[in-house]
């Protein structure tokens, strides 16, 4: 189960990009930002109303830092970089996780390095290069777009860090998510106040903006975020990196299909060679016992 919802969140994280591609053709970055995580976080205030799981400010404070920097730092950046370069740039920059992740898991949570994991992340960076050079030849990158990608790619190493001792010690992924989600809302609304006009909103705003919103904040935000949260309490961190590697090819055939972003020979090589790294953890597991979760 936490294989199959970190699959469902790289599809929803892939279509997060994409949609959010088309939302600034009609909003500026803040906007979409703060929309995004106010729709989010009606969702899952909602969910945890009807659910009646407990709260406790102690166990607010790191779910509130994961959120500062993830979705809140993070998404900015990544929406900026939307804005400068290609959907698939910025999809594709987030196979830089997997590694980073592993070292940094070492360093800060003393989790053993597993070289299949090492391997995997290798190899899968090298397709999200080779994609990434594939796509900046065909005229659809931009440097500092790409950098701000970068950026939001370093942030996410630090949530995913503090995100895997949240799990193994106070679980309730739809609680985590919802102080997430508070915290990111906070972030955007500040940006919007300091960057924009928001008197302006109103007038920009459309039904198809606010549908698109809707689903960007509701299901192609909460919804990988709380698979991820779950997924969190069962595998590695740097397990769950790895799989911010199908971010890119998943979103390849969606830029091609919705935007018209082209398609050529290399970035399908790519996306074979992403997905052979992200399998090859798991073909060293095959045949063995599966560990209890502890």
């Amino acid at each position: 189960m936490p294989i199959l919802a970190m699959l469902l969140a790289s599809t929803l994280f892939a279509s997060s990009n994409i949609g959010t591609k088309i939302a600034l053709f009609d909003l500026v970055v803040t906007e979409v930002v703060l929309g995004r995580f106010l729709f989010a976080a009606a969702l899952l205030w909602t969910l945890v109303l009807l659910t009646r799981q407990p709260l406790a400010w102690e166990e607010a404070r790191r779910p509130l830092l994961m959120g500062l920097l993830d979705p809140g730092l993070v998404s900015l950046l990544m929406v900026w970089g939307l804005q400068l370069t290609s959907a698939v740039n910025v999809s594709v920059f987030w196979a830089l996780m997997p590694l980073f992740t592993p070292i940094a898991a070492r360093l800060v949570l003393g989790e053993k390095i597993n070289n299949l994991v090492i391997l995997g992340a290798l190899v899968a960076v090298t397709g999200a290069i080779i994609l990434a050079m594939a796509n900046k030849g065909a005229g659809e990158g931009n440097l500092f777009g790409d950098f701000l990608a970068i950026c939001g790619v370093l942030c996410a190493v630090g949530t995913a860090l503090l995100g895997r001792r949240v799990a193994q010690t106070q679980g309730r992924p739809t609680v985590t998510t919802a102080w997430q989600m508070t915290m990111a809302l906070c972030v955007a609304g500040v940006a919007l106040i300091l960057i924009e006009q928001p008197s302006q909103t109103a007038q920009r705003l459309q039904e198809g903006s606010i549908l698109l919103l809707a689903y960007l904040g509701m299901i192609a935000l909460a919804g990988p975020f709380f698979l991820m949260n779950y997924a969190l309490r069962h595998l590695p961190t740097g397990h769950i990196a790895l799989f911010a590697s199908l971010v890119g090819p998943l979103a390849l055939p969606m830029a091609a299909i919705i935007l018209g972003e082209t398609i050529q020979l290399w970035e399908i090589t790519a996306i074979v060679i992403v997905m052979v790294g992200v399998a090859i953890p798991y073909v060293g597991q095959i045949g063995r016992p599966a560990r209890p979760v502890v």
